[in-house]
């Protein structure tokens, strides 16, 4: 926790930190020193010397005011630091999910990212205040108050510094013994609140399955889970409870026995043991706040080990070309393997293929045959696990981020609207874009049409998710959204999957029109989508199969013939009138 902690401060925090630790350690000496003071205080005060009882009761006001300063002036480099934390770790989680391999999310790990990311807020702020602060004072003033018993008596001293890591122990014990429960609840509660979110989006698809009630859903059963995760919880903090109980107890008879024990043997006088049960009360006070600190410190730990996972992911590699290709460029697969965290099963298996600058290349195979991983490899959303992608003769590693990502424009089979407004999701492409630039791509998508008869027209909101768009129109905003980025390379995955008939080819004919030089690669099964392409790569698990242009492959009539044999057998179906 400590070392995410320090990790996520700025890295020119040091003076701040020196000047926190500094403050921080003369708040405890201030405040034990108020403690101890007492012991004389009391004494004079019960044998009638006003004069050094006045003294006394200036050098407590002294020292509570000393506290107070330290404490102000902690509580606010703790701030400063906070908010320091705050907009480093806001950066570094942004920074790193942009970078994250794809292959490092999963359930668990999406969940961890998300949690990360909502705790980067106030909670992150008030950390080292409200709880780094409080924590540090906790365990170092008894240290500090046994330390000044031993100007009233040694052997006070020996018992209180003995009963620190003692209480300590007994904290740790406590916190052991409901640790793995509290995580169980946290994670319960994690998994609810994804659930939860899952059942709200899927109302849809629950409805038609007549699976809405949420006890016949998902989130009934991570509610399940959550109440015996938090019964556990409640039932395990009992021992720990009593563990502590016990060890607080022992050390207060102890101290207490130790004081009677100085007084009847003439040490210390009468007096001096009444002050000294008011220390006692006082030493004990901060295991007290440890104890109540101890489910922040274990949410805490938590949220901080979410972060640190993030921030601990693997990340595609970075290197340091940084020149865009002007023009179309050459794109060189050499024997490249890919899988998906899995070897035994390789999606792309030692793949040698071309894509000459500037050509239109259509990729096509079975499900599976790793169509869409090549894309994926192209675009730097993966990165081979064996092999190399060479972009006019350059290491697609070699380039930095910047570079890599602004080499490639992609249209996904499935697209995702940003929440805004049409001409926000096609501007997305290159925020950059003139006017004319962006009407351009639209009209080349068909977009314009959808705009035509909408209200509020390009400013009309897509929804979240462009939830209130259909299939076909999300499309058809994504293909504009790709033709405005003035990439060099266009990567296509399905991208007329969502349109009929008539607007897959209209679609086809404005990915054609596009007049800026690119190397096209098109994932396609349909008709459309391969008839205007230079050339057809037929890909099976994960190799080629067959390539070259259409006429010569329908000429050898093998694989590729046989699936355009399907394509004709399906396009000549008909809807007729029974009677």
């Amino acid at each position: 926790m400590l070392t995410t902690l320090l990790a996520l401060l700025p890295p020119n925090s040091r003076g701040s930190v020196l000047r926190f630790t500094a403050t921080s350690i003369l708040s405890v000496i201030a405040r034990a020193a108020a403690v101890v003071i007492l012991v004389p205080l009391i004494t004079a005060l019960v044998d009638g010397e006003h004069g050094a009882a006045v003294r006394w009761l200036g050098a407590l006001t002294a020292a509570t005011v000393i506290g107070w300063v330290a404490d102000w002036y902690t509580a606010k480099i703790g701030f400063t630091l906070g908010f320091g934390t705050l907009h480093h770790a806001q950066r570094d989680v942004s920074n790193r999910l942009s970078r994250i391999r794809f292959t490092w999310f999963g359930p668990d790990t999406t969940t961890d990212a998300r949690q990360a990311v909502a705790a980067t807020g106030p909670d992150l702020v008030g950390v080292i205040v409200y709880l780094v602060v409080p924590v540090t004072g906790a365990i170092l003033l008894p240290v500090a108050i046994a330390l000044a018993l031993f100007g009233v008596a040694w052997q006070l001293g020996v018992v209180a510094l003995i009963g620190v890591p003692l209480l300590l122990g007994a904290l740790w014990g406590t916190g052991a013994i409901s640790q793995r429960a509290d995580r169980a609840a946290n994670e319960a509660n994690a998994n609810l609140s994804e659930r939860v979110v899952e059942f709200a989006r899927t109302q849809s698809a629950l409805r038609v399955a007549r699976r809405v009630e949420p006890e016949r859903s998902l989130a009934g059963d991570a509610i399940d889970r959550q109440h015996s995760a938090i019964m556990k919880l409640l039932l395990m903090q009992i021992p720990g409870q009593v563990l502590f109980s016990l060890a607080s107890q022992i050390a207060l008879f102890t101290l207490a026995g130790t004081a009677a024990w100085l007084m009847v043997n003439d040490t210390i006088s009468p007096a001096q043991a009444v002050a000294l049960l008011v220390v006692v009360v006082r030493y004990l006070e901060p295991f007290t706040i440890l104890g109540e600190l101890a489910g922040g410190l274990e949410a805490t730990r938590l949220t901080l080990r979410r972060i640190g996972r993030v921030l601990g992911a693997p990340t595609v590699g970075a290197g340091e070309v940084a020149t865009v290709p002007q023009q179309a460029p050459r794109i060189e697969f050499r024997g490249v393997s890919f899988d998906y965290d899995d070897p035994e099963h390789p999606v792309l298996d030692g793949l040698d293929l071309t894509l000459e600058p500037g050509t239109a290349t259509a990729i096509i195979g079975p499900s599976g045959s790793g169509k869409s991983t090549i894309l994926s490899l192209i675009a730097g959303l993966h990165e081979p696990t064996a092999g190399q992608i060479l972009i006019d003769g350059v290491d697609a590693a070699a380039f930095d981020l910047p570079t890599r990502r602004a080499l490639t424009s992609v249209v996904f089979q499935e697209p995702y609207l940003m929440g805004g407004t049409i001409e926000q999701n096609i501007a997305a492409g290159d925020p950059t874009a003139p006017p004319a630039r962006l009407t351009r791509a639209a009209a080349l998508a068909r977009v314009d049409e959808i705009t035509d008869r909408l209200p509020d027209g390009a400013a009309a909101q897509v929804g979240e998710g462009g939830s209130v768009l259909s299939g076909g129109e999300r499309q058809r905003i994504s293909i504009a959204r790709a033709l405005v980025k003035p990439a060099p390379i266009l990567l296509i995955d399905e991208a007329t999957s969502a349109l009929d008939n008539e607007n897959e080819r209209a679609i086809v004919d404005a990915l054609s029109a596009d007049d800026r030089p690119r190397t096209r690669v098109i994932v396609a099964h349909r008709r459309a989508g391969i008839r205007r392409a230079d050339r057809v790569v037929v890909v099976d698990r994960g190799r080629v199969v067959e390539t070259g242009t259409p006429d010569e492959l329908l000429e050898r009539d093998g694989v590729f013939a046989q699936f355009w044999a399907h394509q004709d057998a399906g396009a000549g179906w008909k809807l007729t009138e029974v009677v």
